[in-house]
């Protein structure tokens, strides 16, 4: 029989190893909640819309990620040569220090650490030399600076502050800190790229619509005076021409006028946004048949050898319709200038895409390829996941048009993918011109991709198996976190795609089972993710 004392030492080890069991659990599932509140904070600030936004966020989450009790967000304003702080609710003071003079308070720490583009840290605040604040009523006890640093330069400074204890900051805390600074500064200036495109294209635009106005004008010229020559035709006393034949080429000469200006106003408006399935090749060749009488009053000569095959792709049939309108009218008025007058339009399907040419006899140089219609029109093709060629020769000058196909197309004529086992992807993107894009990267491989918008992902993929989760994160877009945290056990991998590539989020999420990849895409780095997709599905399976 085991002695008294000796049951009396196993109860206590059993109970030591139970509590650092119960103590490593409470301790693990801390974390995860951690990382899972840093990992949506991480992609608030990528989908926030302006810095306001990314300060309340801040404000909220990040003192249940670390032991800071307030947070600040300071920018720097170019005109006043200052740092102002981003109002928030929880601190809606403002605040402006210039970083030409000297400060006081903690204004000093947020100015030195933007001056040295460093982290500076505070661990006691009323007995810093550098804050010289004193003992003053709800001062924090520690604080840290860390710059917002970008490509262009230093944008702003983050500030965290605890008012309930001394000391540094531990070492995860300061790595959270300057990993959260690194995504505001990127998510700035996405906001700030973004608006500086928007601006740009909303001017080309409009020097786009001036010229494409000027041009139709033009065009609309002819059939009015035919019109009012028809009608002074028949009102003329004793004219010998037929009623019933001047007033079929006075409805004729109308008609050829409203549809005119139907495509006038058309292009005026911003029309329909929703993205469809269009036969490419149809539509030209309906734009050929509406050009063909300022062509033939021009003596331009047409060869049409656009495929009889129809090609198919997804997108918005008003902006495409556009984009080969402006290139016909650009090639039209160049041939009108040649000797041989010869305007020729092909297309070509192959490899999931289509191609159509439109060839015209003279030459372009730089300034011309840089036109704002020009511009305009490689901006529309470029959202459609296309490109837009432009190409000089002995022969002339010749615009190439290239889309992917849709989907169902794009399938018959992939080719097959290096892996030998065709996956299927879940793609979450909201950006139709992105999304195609992704669509023919997977398509070429012999991949599968099901678009779907964010809301309904988790209804899908609970009822369909996939291989993988391919998720762009976009700004103002919806959470990817919390759909990875429901579906891991659902879907093997998780593929984030982003606007900038950070190495330590990129081991952070391989370690929750994730791969990132950064914008643009590269091919082989798209491959190395496909590959370790299909070895996970596998080994699942």
């Amino acid at each position: 029989m085991m002695p008294p004392f000796l049951w009396l030492g196993l109860f206590a080890l059993v109970a030591v190893l139970v509590g650092a069991w119960w103590i490593r659990a409470q301790y693990v599932s801390a974390h995860r909640r951690s990382m899972r509140a840093f990992y949506s904070l991480s992609e608030d600030i990528f989908a926030a819309s302006s810095p306001v936004e990314i300060a309340e966020k801040l404000a909220v989450v990040l003192p249940s990620i670390t032991q800071a009790t307030s947070v600040r967000l300071h920018l720097f304003n170019r005109r006043t040569k200052s740092l102002e702080s981003v109002a928030t609710a929880a601190d809606p003071e403002p605040m402006a220090a210039s970083i030409g003079g000297e400060q006081e308070g903690l204004a000093a720490g947020a100015v030195k650490c933007f001056r040295n583009h460093t982290v500076v840290n505070i661990p006691d605040v009323r007995r810093n030399a550098l804050v010289n604040s004193g003992w003053k009523a709800g001062l924090p006890r520690s604080a840290m600076f860390v710059p917002l640093l970008a490509e262009s330069g230093t944008l702003g400074v983050l500030e965290a502050s605890s008012t309930q204890r001394l000391g540094y900051f531990t070492a995860d805390e300061q790595a959270t800190l300057q990993h959260l600074a690194k995504q505001i500064a990127a998510s700035m200036k996405l906001q700030e790229q973004k608006t500086v495109r928007e601006q740009l294209f909303r001017s080309e635009k409009l020097a786009a619509t001036g010229q494409l106005i000027s041009g139709i004008a033009s065009d609309l010229r002819a059939p009015l005076e035919r019109i009012a020559e028809l009608s002074s035709s028949l009102l003329t006393p004793g004219s010998t021409q037929s009623l019933d034949t001047g007033l079929k080429q006075l409805a004729a000469e109308s008609m050829r006028a409203s549809e005119i200006v139907t495509r006038l106003v058309s292009f005026a408006r911003p029309g329909e946004t929703a993205a469809r399935i269009i036969d490419i090749n149809a539509l030209a060749g309906s734009l050929l048949q509406f050009r063909q009488p300022e062509w033939s009053a021009l003596g331009l000569r047409v060869q049409n050898h656009l495929s009889p095959e129809p090609a198919l792709l997804l997108g918005v049939q008003g902006q495409i319709e556009e984009v080969l309108l402006n290139l016909l009218v650009y090639a039209e008025q160049a041939a009108a200038r040649a000797p041989s007058k010869t305007v020729e339009v092909s297309s070509a399907a192959m490899a999931g895409r289509v191609t159509v040419e439109i060839r015209f006899p003279g030459e372009m140089n730089e300034p011309a390829a840089r036109d704002a219609n020009l511009e305009v029109c490689r901006a529309i093709v470029q959202n459609h996941g296309g490109e837009l060629r432009l190409r000089n020769s002995q022969s002339g000058v010749s615009f190439d048009i290239d889309f992917p196909l849709a989907p169902g197309v794009r399938a018959t004529t992939a080719t097959p993918a290096r892996s030998g086992r065709a996956q299927t992807l879940l793609l979450v993107e909201p950006d139709l011109g992105a999304q195609r894009q992704l669509i023919g990267l997977l398509n070429a491989r012999g991949h599968r991709a099901v678009p779907v918008r964010a809301e309904e992902a988790a209804d899908l993929a609970h009822r369909v198996r996939f291989d993988g989760v391919l998720w762009a994160m976009r700004p103002g877009g919806s959470k990817w976190s919390d759909f990875h945290e429901r579906l891991r056990e659902a879907v093997p991998s998780f593929i984030l795609v982003s606007d900038g590539y950070d190495a330590e989020f990129a081991v952070s999420l391989s370690e929750n089972g994730g791969f990132l990849l950064g914008r643009p895409i590269q091919e082989d780095e798209l491959e190395r993710v496909l590959d370790a997709v299909e070895r996970r599905a596998a080994a699942r399976a």
